[in-house]
């Protein structure tokens, strides 16, 4: 039996660079979702979140209820979502969580702003104190302008393509999973569509998450986990998307 020192287990979780918490003139964030486990409410599965619905109707006006079906027609799915006056801001519900995702991310702090906000209004109707679990996702779309991607992503992550390891491909999809010193996280990454226009479109996806969080210790983790994705992406680009981000400028509370 192999005994792990603490040295073996300092080298099993991620090491990033360090990065100082800046903002870009352009980011490539296609997606920003932030999800909220919590024990299930079994009113949800049977009935509509009026009374969160109230709470948050002044931001999030347009309410959809939205239901799939899984493998049975026993296996149902239901949704409540609720949408932002422009659609560019939306909070999901299930019975046994809440999600703020955007489709149109500037910064973090706006985006903080929201997900306490939301938290606030949300935490008297939830009757939970912790959270099952505590998820950040960024997922980034890189357009290859020119057609080769040397010089888009990190050569470590490309190498197989770009030497013609697997020959002429369609489809590169790559996903990683792994612990830091105080969270989890998975890494995707890859050329994901197979439609003509999806060839030239590089997927870079982060998902920092961890479990049985306090919900006064929500948007602190939150933060780290932006900062930790941000560590990440730049890490995995190249000199041809670093150029494309534009100046830089210190986020808030950063010299």
């Amino acid at each position: 039996m192999i005994r792990e020192t603490a040295m073996d287990n300092s080298a099993r979780v991620l090491t990033l660079p360090s990065a100082e918490r800046v903002r870009f003139e352009k980011n490539f964030i296609k997606t920003a979702v932030c999800e909220l486990r919590f024990p299930a409410l079994l009113e949800l599965e049977a009935n509509p979140p009026v009374q969160l619905q109230k709470a948050l109707k002044k931001d999030f006006p347009h309410y959809e209820r939205q239901q799939s079906v899984g493998l049975t027609n026993l296996e149902k799915d239901v949704r409540h979502l609720l949408r932002s006056k422009k659609g560019d801001w939306l909070v999901s519900i299930k019975s046994s969580s809440i999600a703020l995702e955007t489709n149109h991310y500037t910064h973090f702090e706006e985006f903080s702003a929201q997900l306490a906000m939301l938290i606030n209004k949300s935490r008297p109707f939830l009757d939970t104190d912790f959270f099952t679990r505590v998820g950040l996702r960024y997922i980034n779309g890189v357009g290859i302008e020119d057609g080769k991607i040397e010089g888009w992503i990190r050569d470590e992550l490309i190498a197989p393509v770009v030497r013609g390891v697997y020959g002429a491909i369609d489809r590169f999809l790559q996903e990683v999973r792994g612990k830091t010193t105080s969270d989890k996280y998975t890494f995707r990454h890859g050329i994901a569509g197979l439609d003509e226009d999806k060839r030239d479109l590089y997927t870079i996806d982060f998902d920092f998450y961890n479990e049985n969080v306090e919900i006064d210790a929500v948007l602190p983790m939150v933060s780290e986990f932006n900062h930790e994705s941000f560590q990440f992406f730049l890490w995995a680009i190249g000199p041809k998307v670093r150029e494309r981000m534009g100046k830089s400028i210190p986020e808030k509370g950063q010299k």
